[in-house]
């Protein structure tokens, strides 16, 4: 049986809107700002709810995000074939296009991994979070590097936050972000990364596990992530216990 779809998009909404400092309402969606870190696009972005034109989401895109002097545009299309079908006038508009899954666990009991997880302090896994966005983002400045590192706390507005690192010997090999809401009985694993030294030794599995026994130890029915679906980890995942129960569409322009 497939989980309630509409408490996965209701928790991620609620979970937007608790880490902005402004919401705006918008006839079909609502449009989220974060003026405290105004370079991270996805606490800065347009999210569609219920159909709409490609034309007046661009044009409210560029009135919201570029009024608020966002130099970005980044839209978020909940409804899988709303998406798809408004993908080649964002694509035309000059947005990149990505097709994310949303991912449930299915439940079945998981092993411990051999590699050690703890939980940390943002403190602890800033520096981990910096070297890692530079791999994936070489030419980004210092200044956009560290918002990205530091928008890691806005998480805790919205759930039970707990950063999540796998350790190689003394060095932060992976680390990840669980949220938990009790209240919805719902958890969300995000944001894992494993630097490229520490690739296939087991870390980013580790992560996983330690999650899911933390989210059933919180006493949730439901455990759930996103991914691209055009990327490996999609699979991975998969091969974890992932089923993939719904898909949304997210357009960026730098």
């Amino acid at each position: 049986m497939l989980p309630n779809l509409d408490q996965i998009t209701g928790f991620e909404h609620r979970f937007a809107r608790a880490q902005a400092t402004d919401v705006v309402e918008l006839p079909w969606g609502f449009a989220l700002l974060q003026n405290d870190f105004p370079l991270s696009h996805f606490h800065n972005r347009i999210v569609v709810t219920v159909r709409a034109t490609a034309a007046e989401v661009l044009a409210t895109a560029d009135d919201v995000l570029g009024g608020a002097g966002r130099a970005h545009r980044y839209v978020t299309v909940d409804d899988d074939a709303l998406g798809a079908s408004l993908a080649p006038e964002f694509v035309a508009a000059g947005y990149s296009h990505a097709v994310v899954a949303a991912m449930v666990h299915s439940g079945a009991p998981v092993e411990p991994g051999s590699q050690p997880v703890r939980a940390v302090s943002l403190e602890t896994l800033r520096p981990a979070v910096i070297r890692d966005w530079r791999v994936a983002l070489p030419d980004a400045t210092d200044e956009v590097l560290g918002q990205l590192a530091d928008r890691v706390a806005l998480g805790a507005k919205g759930a039970d936050l707990t950063l999540l690192a796998a350790y190689d010997g003394d060095e932060i090999a992976a680390h990840a972000e669980l949220y938990v809401d009790r209240a919805a009985s719902l958890a969300q694993f995000e944001s894992l990364v494993t630097h490229p030294d520490f690739r296939g030794r087991g870390h980013g599995a580790a992560l996983v596990r330690s999650a899911l026994r933390r989210a059933k130890e919180a006493r949730c029915a439901l455990s759930f992530l996103t991914a691209d679906a055009q990327d490996w980890t999609y699979g991975w995942y998969q091969r974890l216990g992932y089923t993939d129960v719904s898909r949304s569409h997210h357009f960026n322009r730098s």
